[in-house]
This record gives C-alpha cells, sequence and structure tokens, in this order.
C-alpha cells in the first residue's frame, strides 16, 4: 500500500487568502501614496497637509493590519487542526 501524505488543502487556501490580502493592502497603499502626492503638489493651497496625513495614517494602519493578519496566520498555521473541540 502506498501511503502518502494529504493534499494541503489548509494551507493553500491559507495562502491565496493572504495573497488576496496583499492586494487589498498594497491598492489602499497605492491610493495613500496618491493622496501624499497630490498633497505635495499643491502646496501652496490651505489645507494641504490633510492629504498628507490621512496618506500617512492609511499606509500605518494598513501596515499595522497586515502584520497582525499574518501573524495570526502563522499562529494558525502552527496549529494541528483549525476547528477546536471543547
Amino acid at each position: 500500500m502506498i501511503n502518502r501524505e494529504p493534499f494541503p488543502v489548509k494551507k493553500i487556501c491559507i495562502w491565496s487568502l493572504v495573497a488576496i490580502f496583499g492586494l487589498a493592502i498594497s491598492f489602499i497603499i497605492f491610493i495613500a501614496i496618491i493622496s501624499i502626492n497630490i498633497g505635495l503638489n499643491n502646496f501652496n493651497q490651505d489645507g494641504f497637509v490633510i492629504p498628507i496625513l490621512a496618506g500617512i495614517f492609511s499606509i500605518g494602519i494598513s501596515l499595522f493590519l497586515f502584520i497582525w493578519f499574518i501573524k495570526f496566520i502563522i499562529r494558525l498555521l502552527k496549529e494541528k487542526d483549525i476547528i477546536r473541540y471543547s
């Protein structure tokens, strides 16, 4: 009889979820960089600092959420099974 490892569906699904979340975060960061650029290009107008601060805040929050999500996924992969029996 041939003993094979089971197909790692759990890991494939989780890493594809990480990739999709990473694409979403990169889109948010791209929009934030455009916001910072608009603020810097309109330096002579009142309130130019608002798009700059909003962009920096968006980048910070996005990176924090992405790092937290990656840590959560790593903890999830270290467990034997996703379903916990009580």
